[in-house]
């Protein structure tokens, strides 16, 4: 028997002798047994009311408290995904948004606090982020080839993250991912990307208007949390800014 097991039976005889010398002495005391019972009796019949109340308490603690941990490890995986496709996927898209104007002030992230990331996911969560691809005729096909090539290198990686149950906790990161494998669909249908005319690059140009969107309030989502919780981790991602075309790595002040 382990020191544990032993430690509660001594502390269960202790509290069982305690409840005899308790009870004995105010036999001996006042000498009234029918008092004794009928106190014991109406006790008793608190226990189940009791064993109810602090049951369905400690349930809601424990199941909020696993939530909590679930979604922290949630958060923890965007840290992940940005590293693998997200931060490349910005900086594809961004290079040729015809409103990158819209994205400016996200440059500016090192200036940030709490409040300023509360504000930029309202009003990201308000309206609808701009998106157009403004790309020539003659560089759409190397533009789209690079997108599809991203995607499809990415896609196990992709469909290994919607495969985890726990996103459905999260129904706009699980969105962000639904989108991203629409575009990859979209593309990898089209074999020869020399084909795609005016008409189909607007289509396609909806769908990452889609996934645009999504990724650029995930990406401020995720930098609100860094912020709050590991302060010392945002540091690489304001040097490695997919918004800001000067970011740059390297620390020189």
């Amino acid at each position: 028997m382990d020191e544990h097991k032993r430690w509660k039976i001594k502390f269960s005889l202790l509290m069982v002798v305690l409840i005899i010398i308790i009870y004995g002495s105010n036999y001996l005391v006042l000498g009234d047994a029918e008092h004794i019972i009928s106190y014991i009796w109406t006790h008793l019949g608190f226990i189940p009311v009791d064993i109810l109340v602090v049951a369905f308490l400690l349930d809601e603690i424990i199941e909020r408290k696993e939530k909590e941990a679930m979604l922290e490890k949630l958060d923890m995986l965007m840290s992940t995904f940005f590293s693998e496709v997200g931060n490349e996927l910005i900086s594809q898209l961004s290079a040729v948004n015809k409103y990158n104007v819209n994205t400016e002030n996200l440059k500016s992230i090192k200036n940030w606090d709490q409040k300023d990331f509360e504000n930029k996911l309202a009003e990201l969560k308000g309206t609808s982020t701009d998106f157009r691809a403004d790309v020539s005729p003659e560089e759409r096909e190397e533009f789209l080839e690079n997108l599809r090539e991203l995607l499809v290198n990415k896609r196990e990686f992709i469909i290994n993250l919607i495969n985890n149950p726990n996103l459905l906790e999260k129904e706009e990161f699980t969105s962000l991912i639904n989108a991203i494998l629409h575009l990859d669909e979209e593309l990898e249908h089209r074999k020869d990307l020399a084909l795609v005319n005016e008409t189909d690059f607007g289509h396609l140009n909806g769908d990452m208007q889609r996934v645009y969107g999504k990724l650029v309030y995930e990406w401020v989502y995720y930098l609100k949390y860094l912020h709050k919780n590991y302060p010392y981790m945002i540091a690489l991602i304001i040097r490695t800014n997919p918004f800001d075309e000067n970011a740059d790595v390297y620390v020189k002040e």
